[in-house]
């Protein structure tokens, strides 16, 4: 499953928050609940002091700024009398503002944000890691097959995972038992393992020693 990090920076104080900031946030959480059915979320609420005002009511998603993330998008300012209350500030309190084909936002729309997730969703390039597990469809096969999904949202790495219960392509690979775990093609992992064994192989990033294979026959394939 995707896995996409949203932050939402806004000024806080005493547990307030301006009007157009609260509004981004509803928002925000909208979207998140419509978008989490298909892909990982995770939220991030960063609350800012005053003197960081600047930043306050940014969308940052996978590290990059909203604005950056849709056509024609750019950051203005205008006055904001909420935050003027909130800081005693009422002659110089300006705060960001989403221009966005010529139509200003003080708050965030929640189409403006689903279209920056969907970009960066839709923007991304092949995954760096593809694993495969393949079984015959045995509970011990599909038990390595919910490990290794488990173990790669709990890294999160880059990767997609794969089960076939195909022995063609167990016998296309040398072997003659399973569960096996490939990485990008390559035998990773023969047999069940735990959790950690798991994340440990896919954390190396890399092919594991060649495993050798494996003949029907005691005689190492000399016959």
């Amino acid at each position: 499953m995707t896995k996409i990090i949203i932050e939402w920076k806004h000024f806080d104080k005493n547990g307030a928050t301006c009007d157009r900031c609260s509004q981004t946030g509803n928002n925000l959480q909208t979207v998140i609940k419509d978008l989490q059915k298909e892909f990982d979320i995770e939220f991030i609420e960063t609350k800012l002091t005053e003197d960081r005002m600047s930043e306050s009511n940014q969308i940052i998603i996978n590290g990059k700024l909203l604005e950056g993330l849709i056509p024609n998008t750019k950051v203005g300012e205008n006055f904001c009398s909420s935050c003027a209350d909130l800081t005693d500030n009422s002659s110089d309190c300006h705060c960001r503002t989403i221009n966005q084909g010529g139509t200003i936002f003080e708050d965030i729309p929640a189409d403006l944000i689903k279209t920056a997730v969907l970009n960066i969703i839709n923007s991304k390039s092949p995954p760096n890691m593809k694993i495969q597990v393949l079984g015959s469809g045995c509970p011990t096969c599909k038990n390595l097959y919910e490990l290794t999904q488990t173990a790669v949202k709990e890294l999160g790495v880059d990767a997609e995972v794969e089960y076939s219960t195909d022995i063609s392509k167990i016998i296309e690979l040398g072997v003659m038992e399973s569960p096996v775990m490939t990485i990008n093609g390559k035998i990773a992992l023969l047999g069940s393992g735990s959790l950690e064994k798991v994340k440990e192989i896919i954390t190396k990033g890399k092919d594991t020693a060649p495993v050798e294979k494996k003949s029907g026959c005691s005689c190492g394939g000399k016959c």
